[in-house]
This record gives structure tokens, sequence and C-alpha cells, in this order.
């Protein structure tokens, strides 16, 4: 696959590291086109679900506040096939190798070895992957998504997760109905779905699991 015009995303909670990448990038990779950055996982789930011009690439943080990486990477992957995903990390390879790799990203890269980069998101890029030398197998995209889409750890959809999230943060229906574009009766129906399948009889009891479930 040629690289030319692919769309890369990047997303870190570190702002000062957004600024930072995306003025390295820019200059290293010419032929990519960098989307605006993000620094929470809900709106990289929101973007790279979209059915309007989702990013070709993403590049994102495994150890966000929030959303975490490995959450926000099997969301993404549960509901896109085609987009590759490079994870990175500022802690050794081997604490997040293997769980980038388990929730569909095509390879991780330490966020110190600015060295190669872009030629990792190249790679990634061109439909190879990367495990930065971790030793920890990768899968291309289109398998990665059935991998992930068969073993449904957690059944949470992307919406479902958005919903979650921002109710686990004090957010009202009305205003999560207004951030996610949907009625109010749409999100209640997302914290029903989401309750159900994390077995929680009460909208406390979901706040609790999906905090439990945000931590592992």
């Amino acid at each position: 696959m040629e690289n030319e015009h692919n769309t890369l995303l990047i997303v870190d909670n570190d702002r000062i590291t957004l600024m930072a990448l995306r003025s390295f990038l820019e200059k290293a990779l010419p032929d990519f086109s960098l989307l605006p950055p993000v620094d929470r996982g809900d709106e990289a789930i929101r973007q790279c679900t979209s059915v309007f011009n989702p990013p070709e690439v993403l590049l994102i943080d495994m150890s966000m506040n929030g959303i975490n990486g490995p959450m926000a990477i099997r969301a993404i992957r549960r509901e896109n096939r085609a987009i590759r995903i490079l994870a990175m990390t500022s802690f050794t390879l081997a604490d997040y190798a293997c769980e980038a790799a388990d929730a569909g990203s095509q390879g991780i890269i330490s966020k110190n070895d600015v060295q190669h980069m872009s030629q990792a998101l190249r790679t990634i890029a061109d439909g190879r992957v990367w495990d930065g030398g971790s030793g920890v197998v990768f899968e291309d995209a289109a398998l990665a998504y059935e991998h992930v889409r068969a073993n449904r750890r957690n059944d949470l959809s992307a919406r479902e997760i958005e919903a979650v999230d921002a109710w686990s943060r004090g957010m009202t229906a009305a205003r999560i109905a207004e951030h996610m574009d949907v009625s109010e009766n749409t999100v209640r129906t997302y914290l029903a779905r989401a309750s159900e399948k994390l077995g929680c009889a009460s909208r406390k009891e979901l706040i609790g699991a999906w905090l439990r479930l945000r931590s592992r």
C-alpha cells in the first residue's frame, strides 16, 4: 500500500507531548496528512469509528487517564478493520507490548524512540507490523479485527463506552446526548445496555464496574 495521503491521528493526554509529536511528524512525514491531535480516549474512539473519513493511521498512548490506550484500541478495532494502529508508551515496551497486540494494534514504540517513530508509522501504514524490538507478535489490521471481534471480553460497543465514561464523569444524559449528537433516549439505551452487559443493577453499580474495568 502506498503511504501517500495517509491521514494520521495522534492521541495523548499530555498536551506538550502532543504538540512535540505533531511538530516532529509534520516534518518527518510530509506525505502524511496530520489531523488535529486529541487528548482523550473517547474522542479518539469517536473519530476512528465514524463513518465519515476516519483516520487511516492512529498513534495512541497506552497509559492515558480516563479511557486508557488498550481500551480505546480495542473499542476502535472492534468496529474498524482497516485503521492501522501504533501504540506508544513512555514505559518499557515489555510493560505494554502484549496488551497492545491483544487489543488489536499493529505495533508499539517507545515515546523516547524518536529516531524510529516515522519509520514505524510508515511500516504499519504499508500494512506491516512493528514490534519495536519487544519480540511480541503483532497482527495486521484485518486479522486483529477478526480476533478482537471473536474475543469479546468487554462487550461494550464504542458508543456505550463513550456514554458510560461521560456518565462516570458526572455528565447528565442531556449533556451526553448533546456531546454524542444523539437523543437522550439513545443515551439511556446505551447506559442500560452497558449495565446489562456488566451485570449491574443500578447506575451507581455501573459507575463502579466501569471504574474497575478502566483501571485494568
